[in-house]
């Protein structure tokens, strides 16, 4: 229990929330068998920890440290009872808000160090192969050598990395407990030892200030070495997120989010992303010396969101109010749209360029203009309307706003220098795979596929159909151009084309369709509306209520079946609802009201008939339960 800003901070240990405690000296004195291999928080200044018995190597000098705290802690197990078979461990730690440990008498134990810090891994001997050689130490010590660059000195005596039953992982001071030995895991849950261990925040109030502030470092040392900027697989990840309404603001109390997997998308991954957009603001040399200078200065106190936000505004010497605002505090979308380019050669040489930016979204970001090589300039991004100029040796390129994507603008195909025929976005044309949607988070994917079938009354017809989509969820377009190869075939070319959730101010939960087609005797035009009420991203029921209307009319007798279709055209539309669950691997679905959407149950055939929708095609009766 701590008493803070907020008074005593008494609250039970909530799922979605972990240990805040305050700073002291844990000294425990424990009874246990004496076979038992035992790990902890501290150093064991009397009796036997089990780890000489349990060494892999036995050569291995196992340094205890049992004199790094002075004065040496008055001993405990002499004045102990022990039964026969049991024996007394004592361990001591200073300067830390947690106590725990772990034990098993079929633990094996290893030993690394990085610095002043040794390193204690133990593990069980079925693991040997991804524990054990030094695997699990050495990766436990670049965790601590990376942090150390990164933060500063490690300010306790030892680190112990256990093998847990479960996955995942979870951090105490000076211990983490580990499904796996993946290096990932090890420097995610290494950093805590930083962010929540020596830094410690209130993880039920400020999740973000830990589990987003590792889960940033821990992309940075990927980064560092080599293995892709972890932004890139983030930031399309949140977008998501916030284009569909499930976001909150990162900064809630956990309790208060809609539900457990909301909290951890928002203190983990959207948290993290608040870190990247806080180093492209600063940059990352001053982002660095953020790091050192808050844990200089923080180290082994409780911290919150005031205390880093004022290492960040000194060390940048930058008001970023804005910032922590936005990206923890609210949910806004970010959307910037290039207006007008204008250049100019100069006497002298060199070109005078002016670009003129429009703000769409309701967040703003320091907005990079350039071209494919180079970065001309920085917008502030905060103007609705803002022209910035900048002078140049060469005639810059097509330009562009965001070229790096850092800003999480949700709506890139509004970033380039208009270009006829080509807009404001930039397009990918490809081969398609019938079985793989290719999605690109800065582009527009246009994938091309030949197709080809046969029938009595056109012979073999040959086309094309495309597959285009922005992100997945957008401008999502399905075309289909064809052309019978018989001379005097009844109907010699044909299209099909299908549009789904055109480009505009994303509506939460909605998805808009609108299809036209003329093929082989049919002609018609469908628009669907949708909108989901699910209240959980992840578990619940999916209802969903939205309108429905399609016109289908006959245009070549040839090509139909007469005993099912008239010389006629058909009206249907109206409003329609149904509920999706979920139960493991079964679906359930219920339609009492399922219109003719999305082109399907299209049963009425008699010339001009339009109804209202009632309860489906007759065939279908008034709705039904499926399980699939």
């Amino acid at each position: 229990m701590v008493y803070d800003r907020y008074g005593w901070e008494d609250h039970p240990l909530y799922p979605a929330g972990e240990f805040y405690g305050e700073f002291a000296t844990f000294d425990v004195t424990l009874d246990l068998p004496e076979d038992q291999v035992i790990g902890a928080t501290g150093v064991p200044v009397e009796g036997d920890p089990g780890w000489e018995r349990a060494k892999a190597d036995p050569g291995q000098q196992i340094d205890y440290q049992r004199d790094y705290y002075a004065p040496r802690p008055t001993p405990t197990c002499p004045a102990m009872p022990l039964s026969p078979g049991r024996k007394c461990v004592h361990f001591h730690a200073e300067q830390v808000h947690h106590f725990a440990f772990s034990l098993n008498p079929r633990y094996v134990y290893e030993q690394g160090r990085y610095g002043g810090a040794v390193v204690h891994v133990l593990y069980l001997p079925e693991d040997r192969a991804t524990w054990g050689h030094g695997i699990a130490a050495g990766r436990t010590a670049a965790a601590l050598e990376w942090l150390d660059t990164l933060f500063g000195t490690y300010q306790w005596p030892q680190l112990t990395n256990v093998h847990r039953i479960e996955g995942g992982g979870t951090e105490f001071p000076m211990m983490v407990m580990n499904g796996g030995a993946s290096l990932g895991l090890i420097v995610h849950e290494t950093g805590h030892q930083y962010t929540m261990g020596q830094l410690a925040n209130n993880e039920w109030r400020e999740g973000w200030l830990d589990e987003g502030f590792t889960s940033f470092q821990t992309g940075w040392f990927f980064e560092t070495h080599g293995r892709g900027a972890a932004y890139e697989v983030v930031e399309p990840q949140v977008l998501w997120l916030d284009l569909q309404g499930w976001s909150e603001p990162v900064s809630l109390v956990s309790e208060r989010f809609r539900d457990f997997v909301i909290y951890n998308e928002m203190i983990y991954a959207k948290a993290q992303l608040f870190y990247e957009e806080l180093r492209y603001v600063v940059g990352d040399a001053v982002m660095r010396r953020i790091l050192r200078t808050y844990f200089a200065r923080w180290k082994l106190k409780h911290v919150d969101e005031a205390a880093f936000r004022a290492v960040c505004e000194e060390v940048s010497r930058r008001d970023l109010g804005w910032l922590f605002g936005q990206w923890l505090h609210a949910t806004p979308l970010i959307d910037y749209r290039l207006q007008r380019v204008e250049r100019r050669r100069l006497q002298g040489g060199g070109w005078r360029t002016t670009v003129t930016i429009e703000r769409l979204g309701d967040g703003w970001m320091p907005v990079e203009i350039g071209d494919r090589d180079t970065i001309y300039a920085v917008a502030t991004g905060q103007a609705a309307v803002e022209r910035v100029g900048f002078t140049s040796a060469r005639r810059p390129g097509r330009l562009m706003l965001d070229p790096r994507g850092r800003t999480h603008d949700w709506n890139m195909l509004n970033n380039r220098e208009q270009r006829w025929g080509v807009g404001r976005g930039a397009w990918e044309v490809r081969l398609d795979d019938p079985t793989n949607e290719t999605v690109r988070r800065d582009r527009l994917v246009s994938a091309w596929l030949p197709v080809a079938w046969s029938n009595d009354f056109s012979g073999v017809t040959v086309g094309l159909r495309e597959r285009a989509n922005y992100f997945g969820s957008y401008d999502r377009g399905v075309l289909f151009a064809t052309a019978a190869t018989r001379p005097g075939a009844a109907q010699r070319f044909g299209g099909y084309l299908r549009v789904t959730n055109p480009l505009g101010r994303p509506t939460p939960h909605v998805s808009t369709t609108l299809a036209l087609w003329d093929v082989e005797g049919r002609a018609g035009a469908a628009l669907d509306v949708a909108r989901s009420l699910r209240q959980h991203l992840t578990f619940g029921p999916d209802p969903r209520v939205g309108f429905g209307a399609v016109w289908m009319a006959t245009t070549k007798l040839a090509y139909l079946d007469r005993r099912l279709w008239d010389d006629g055209g058909t009206v249907e539309g109206g409003p329609w609802a149904e509920v999706t669950s979920e139960r493991g691997a079964r679906v359930f679905r219920a339609s009492p009201h399922s219109p003719a959407r999305r082109e399907r149950r299209v049963c009425a055939r008699r010339f001009g008939s339009v109804r209202a929708w009632g309860s489906g095609c007759s065939r279908a009766g008034t709705g039904a339960a499926r399980i699939r």
